[in-house]
This record gives structure tokens, sequence and C-alpha cells, in this order.
């Protein structure tokens, strides 16, 4: 399983992520290619975000709802 650390996913331009009082929320999709893994376990919520200059509802979820997920697939 490939490790997943949090200010590196800050600093990646190919993941989309938007921030809501004060916690960051990533795109789905996005972390789930970066990891290259399945993470339909993860708990999500649907949200606006801006991809490629268009506003998108698309499927989000923090870092520590994506860290559980990851653990509980195992």
């Amino acid at each position: 399983m490939k490790p997943l650390i949090e200010k590196l996913l800050l600093e990646d331009a190919t993941i989309h992520k938007v921030k809501y009082d004060k916690e960051w929320f990533y795109n789905l999709d996005d972390i789930a290619f970066y990891l290259k893994e399945d993470l339909s376990e993860v708990d999500f919520i649907h949200l606006p975000m801006l991809i490629f200059d268009e506003e998108e509802i698309v499927k989000c979820s923090t870092f520590e709802e994506i860290q559980r997920g990851r653990k509980e697939a195992k």
C-alpha cells in the first residue's frame, strides 16, 4: 500500500481539493488514481469543486476518512 502524506497531497497540483471550515476535502477519484487503489469503502460527500475552470459536483473526502477507509478495506 502506497503511503499517504497529507502535505504531499496539498502540494500536488494533479489532485483537486477544496477547503471548507478549515478542513481540506480531496476529490476521491483523483486520490484513487494517485494511489492506484479502490477507495469504494471510503466515506464521502458531494461538494462543488472547480475542475478545469468548470464547477462540478464531485465525491470528496477528508484525509482522515481516506485513511480510515483504506484500513477498513484491508
